[in-house]
């Protein structure tokens, strides 16, 4: 074990999946382990890969990102996830992290900023003591 943070980025623009891999290798602490081109491909891989931090695209075919966290939480299945997308509307954004996903992030977005927020989930741990 390498103490990586281990990220899978579901994305169907492959060039901005290359692009945010890029940025995510050359940090000592992070590697991309994973991607996916669609939804169904996201619930798929991250079930398999069990990554630390899922990067979800809204807008996927075959299944959006609010549908796989919807088929995850069914399925009981738990993830740290952080939603992107060009829509930044709020009622669109409320629906995420209503469904469990930490952050929301619009496109395009500022990369430092992403690497930050990636960090802050890793090394936030919540008290399971308190109730909910």
């Amino acid at each position: 074990m390498n103490g990586k943070i281990r990220i899978l980025i579901a994305d169907d623009n492959s060039d901005f999946i290359t692009t945010i891999s890029n940025y995510l290798n050359e940090e000592d602490d992070m590697e991309v382990v994973e991607t996916a081109k669609d939804g169904l491909e996201a619930v798929e891989k991250i079930k398999q890969s069990k990554p630390d931090i899922v990067l979800l695209d809204l807008i996927m075919p075959r299944m959006d990102g609010i549908g796989v966290l919807e088929k995850l939480n069914q399925e009981g299945t738990k993830v740290t996830c952080i939603m992107f997308s060009a829509v930044g509307q709020d009622k669109i954004t409320q629906k995420p992290v209503s469904l469990g996903a930490e952050y929301y992030i619009v496109k395009p977005f500022d990369i430092e900023l992403l690497i930050k927020r990636i960090k802050e989930l890793k090394n936030y741990k919540p008290s399971q003591t308190g109730t909910s």
